[in-house]
């Protein structure tokens, strides 16, 4: 049986060549597998970096013209020849067993129609600390996902779902429920566009299951250990919340009346913990703010859309 590996990629060679050349060292006795890399409009070497691979992998490309992850995986969901698709991104460096744990969950589980494996994030150095010790806060930012050494079904209630750096699905699945290009782009950065997909297969009346042994290394660099990034990835997190889920209610300057007391309210504790608290008593501050911006943001941005003269 063909498995798929996909990985969408936008300007980001040299992390691209790791994640290549994990998969290259990889072993998977017994696997009939393709790598498919979907190229979603790079600008810069990924295409050199594309034919380097060409020889020492089962290797095909995608062109996705359309900027935006759902277009990408979109995109790579039509192109795979396998019947099971096992995703990972281009910035994670595989483990030796990684796709051969997938193939013996399908083969255990083969009614199941996703699966889910471990995330462990790598800190690049300079390595901050408090991101470091506080790695269980920022698992969302981090990429890290671990929910212990044994198979677990998936769940939505119990948010037993895995992360897009590390799953798997039934491509005869992933066909009927298409990533939502809403989400994962935009001027407003959103997220989920492959949780939505897990919510709608699982609901569906979809099984899935947790793989411990398929193991992926997410690598972080400096740059996303700092304040600003974890401020920028929860403001997307608002944001995607706002667009998924949120009533708009009494509007104050286009954005929910109580968004702004909650914006106040977290900025005051935010700044003042800062200066007197460790992390541990500012970083939920510092993402409760960033929340309430990002939310406000969309809101903001939905009502200048609505008040265009075309709508949008």
């Amino acid at each position: 049986m063909l498995i798929t590996v996909a990985i969408c990629t936008r300007n980001r060679a040299a992390s691209l060549t790791r994640a290549l050349g994990s998969l290259a060292a990889m072993t998977a006795p017994g696997c009939a597998w393709e790598v498919l890399v979907v190229d979603n409009a790079s600008s810069d070497a990924t295409p050199a970096v594309l034919a380097e691979f060409a020889g020492r992998l089962p290797l095909r490309c995608e062109h996705e013209p359309q900027p935006g992850i759902a277009h990408a995986r979109n995109r790579a969901v039509a192109a795979a020849r396998g019947h099971w698709i096992a995703w990972t991104d281009d910035d994670v460096a595989v483990s030796h067993d990684w796709l051969a744990a997938y193939a013996r969950a399908f083969a255990r589980w083969p009614d199941a129609v996703l699966f889910g494996g471990r995330i462990e994030p790598v800190l690049l150095p300079p390595v901050t600390p408090w991101v470091r010790e506080h790695a269980a806060l920022l698992a969302h930012p981090l990429g890290l996902r671990a929910f212990g050494p044994a198979p677990l079904p998936l769940s939505v209630a119990e948010d037993r779902l895995p992360f897009g750096a590390n799953f798997a699905g039934s491509t005869a699945m992933l066909r009927r429920f298409a990533f939502d290009p809403t989400l994962g782009t935009g001027p407003l950065r959103r997220l989920a566009e492959e949780t939505a997909v897990f919510e709608a297969m699982l609901g569906a009346g979809g099984t899935g299951w947790w793989v411990p042994d398929s193991v992926v290394e997410h690598l972080v660099p400096p740059e996303r250990q700092t304040p600003a990034y974890i401020r920028h990835y929860f403001a997307a997190a608002g944001a995607t919340a706002a667009h998924r889920y949120g009533t708009p209610g009494h509007r104050l300057f286009g954005a929910p009346r109580w968004l702004w007391r909650r914006l106040l309210t977290t900025h005051l504790r935010y700044r003042l913990s800062r200066l007197t608290a460790p992390p541990s008593v500012w970083l939920p501050h510092l993402i409760a703010l960033a929340q309430a911006e990002g939310a406000i943001a969309y809101w903001r941005h939905a009502a200048g859309r609505a008040a265009a003269p075309d709508g949008g």
